[in-house]
């Protein structure tokens, strides 16, 4: 390690692998939720240390590819490979990421549900930070956890998610990220202006449109990068680790 001025520079620093999932699993709080991702460290690796991370929204070949490249060893990811009763074959595509994983030594960890719902670090936190919104209050519940967010907007203004150019007007504006449209009505019972998720169906796209609900689908990609770059940085900052952000080399 050496200082130049108020900047450190860390030289050849390494983690053990256990040390960052522990942390990863304490500060993201996955024993509060049912979620139907096996959220944790999903394949583990044969290194015990690590010297780099990287972060992606998806578990997929290229993103694995992607981190084995910047050589991290671990790769933290929104949406993993292990769902429900796990899996149960390791064929096709899961078999083509395993390969990949294990053939560069690339452990991966997921969070899902914890990963939308964190208060600090969430995709639904950030997200309502990007937006500007105060006030923040837990809203928004999916298979009994509370994911998302209604905040208040001060001062209308126009806002850019993913690409996606949208005006926010004064008042209650809802966000959950991902494919959350099926939350419009619920957004408009809680008094909010402007709904604010990933995607939507025909049918969640029509319910909002009958209820008078002003929803903006930005993007599930997009609204799902919030999260996995705030931990990027609470890694860098907590463990003192390299992390690479993968997520706009991916999009």
């Amino acid at each position: 390690m050496r200082g130049q001025g108020r900047r450190i520079i860390w030289y050849n620093r390494r983690v053990k692998l256990t040390r960052i999932t522990e942390w990863l699993d304490r500060e993201l709080n996955l024993s509060a939720f049912d979620d139907v991702s096996n959220n944790g460290l999903q394949l583990s690796r044969e290194g015990v240390e690590v010297h780099k991370a990287a972060v992606a929204v998806d578990a997929s070949v290229r993103a694995v590819e992607a981190a084995a490249n910047a050589g991290a060893g671990l790769l933290i990811v929104h949406h993993g490979i292990s769902w429900g009763g796990g899996i149960r074959r390791i064929d096709g595509g899961i078999y083509r990421v395993v390969r990949a994983a294990i053939s560069a030594d690339v452990a991966i960890y997921a969070c899902h549900l914890p990963l939308d719902a964190h208060p600090r670090l969430g995709n639904n936190a950030q997200l309502a930070k990007a937006l500007g919104l105060r006030r923040l209050r837990p809203a928004f519940v999916y298979h009994g956890n509370v994911i998302g967010f209604v905040g208040v907007n001060a001062r209308a203004k126009t806002a850019e998610i993913g690409g996606c150019k949208f005006n926010v007007p004064c008042g209650l504006v809802g966000v959950c990220s991902g494919g959350a449209g099926d939350f419009a009505e619920a957004a408009k019972r809680l008094g909010c202006v402007l709904y604010v998720t990933g995607e939507a169906s025909w049918g969640d796209m029509i319910a909002a449109e009958n209820c008078g609900m002003r929803m903006v689908c930005a993007g599930h990609y997009a609204t799902e990068t919030f999260g996995v770059r705030a931990v990027a940085t609470e890694m860098r900052r907590a463990l003192k680790l390299p992390v690479d952000d993968l997520t706009e080399e991916l999009s």
